[in-house]
């Protein structure tokens, strides 16, 4: 009986574990647990671009205190206009600056003769473009400047004239050029209002009219190849509209101008009626004494040249030196004085007037002149920035100096 039973109960049992089979179960697997799906998994927070940037500064700001200093050059009137921002921006960041003034071509002697020397001195210089393009580049005594510049304000190009950076070289990479005086096409003429009478302003049309006869022996102007003078004769090189027959007829002994290497000279001469008018030279200076009342004037006349852009000067240029002493300082002054916060310093804490910045967000001009801002919509040439016409620099140089010398 027990027997039967057993083999019944096998049977019944070799039935149900079929009737499981066709059912799709396991009779002898042992249940799995219901998982409970895991929680979704949260990504680690990316630091935005403004936090990296943050704590590069802050990095920077660190490094460039314990360099401790930094060295700076400034030609002509860059060094006492230029001087209570550097005291700024040393307090505000733990960094004493040493600045240099004085002539930006004794200033490039100094820097190249130190380097031939093995003595890398110098950090940061502000001067004219001619002796950095004809002198500096070819003795690659710079660096470029756009590898150092980090700051978002500054690298957004979109917040500079034209959308762009601007360079007074013609591999776009050395001369930073930051600011830039609009102006009618006069190559920087200031008269002496006691002899240059309305009638002849009301008749000047044309930079050509300068080299008219009756002006002879009455204008003054650097010697070409001074600090300074190489603007005035790259414009007329270059420019469509003049070229080297201006050069020609200025540096002629028919016109009798002037020549001399001494801006106080050229100043008092306008200032006190011993000449009726300068010529690209020592503006700055001219303009001031106009201000204090001395019968002086630029003449601000749009001629058949049309508008310009000049940024060949001290007060407009910024280049970075080659194995510098303090590149942690440099790099730091670099970006703040390209940032808004250092260029509406530039405009506000100056005592001569400063040429516009070229960035676009900068509302208080402080006490530059309106008649150097640009105008809205109003077209200009900026010879001093583009690469075709900064590459014939030495050209315009050697043109005239070799007149001037054949002349002499």
């Amino acid at each position: 009986m027990t027997g039967k039973r057993l083999g019944l109960l096998s049977v019944t049992g070799a039935l149900f574990a079929l009737f499981l089979t066709a059912c799709g179960a396991d009779p002898t697997a042992t249940p799995a647990p219901t998982a409970t799906p895991p929680p979704e998994a949260t990504a680690a927070p990316t630091p935005d671009a403004a936090a990296l940037f943050e704590i590069e500064w802050a990095a920077l700001i660190a490094a460039a205190q314990a360099e401790g200093e930094i060295v700076m050059t400034f030609g002509g009137s860059a060094g006492r206009n230029y001087r209570p921002i550097v005291e700024v921006w040393g307090e505000k960041f733990g960094v004493t600056p040493i600045m240099a003034t004085g002539s930006g071509s004794a200033h490039v002697n100094r820097v190249l003769s130190e380097q031939i020397a093995g003595r890398y001195l110098v950090d940061i210089m502000y001067g004219g473009a001619s002796s950095v393009n004809t002198r500096m580049i070819p003795a690659n005594a710079l660096d470029p400047v756009a590898p150092l510049l980090i700051h978002p304000e500054v690298i957004d190009q979109s917040l500079w004239f034209g959308g762009r950076h601007w360079y007074a070289d013609p591999e776009q990479k050395y001369i930073f050029t930051f600011a830039a005086s609009a102006s009618p096409m006069t190559l920087g003429m200031r008269y002496n209002t006691d002899l240059v009478t309305p009638e002849d302003v009301e008749g000047f049309t044309s930079v050509y009219d300068f080299l008219d006869p009756k002006w002879k022996g009455q204008i003054v102007s650097l010697a070409p190849g001074s600090g300074g003078a190489g603007g005035t004769y790259y414009t007329a090189f270059v420019h469509p509209g003049i070229g080297t027959d201006w050069i020609d007829g200025f540096l002629s002994p028919e016109l009798d101008v002037t020549f001399v290497d001494d801006r106080r000279f050229i100043a008092d001469g306008v200032a006190k009626g011993k000449f009726a008018m300068a010529i690209g030279s020592a503006l700055r200076d001219l303009d001031a004494l106009g201000e204090l009342g001395a019968p002086i004037k630029p003449l601000l006349k749009n001629l058949k040249e049309g508008g310009v852009l000049s940024a060949s000067s001290s007060l407009d240029l910024m280049t970075i030196v080659t194995k510098r002493p303090n590149p942690n300082a440099s790099k730091l002054w670099a970006n703040w004085w390209l940032s808004k916060e250092g260029q509406t310093l530039m405009h506000t804490l100056v005592e001569v007037d400063p040429d516009p910045t070229l960035r676009l967000d900068i509302t208080d001009f402080g006490v530059t002149p309106k008649e150097f801002l640009r105008v809205e919509g109003q077209s200009y040439f900026f010879f001093d920035t583009d690469p075709e016409l900064t590459a014939k620099r030495s050209e315009a140089a050697a043109y005239a100096a070799a007149v001037y010398a054949a002349n002499r």
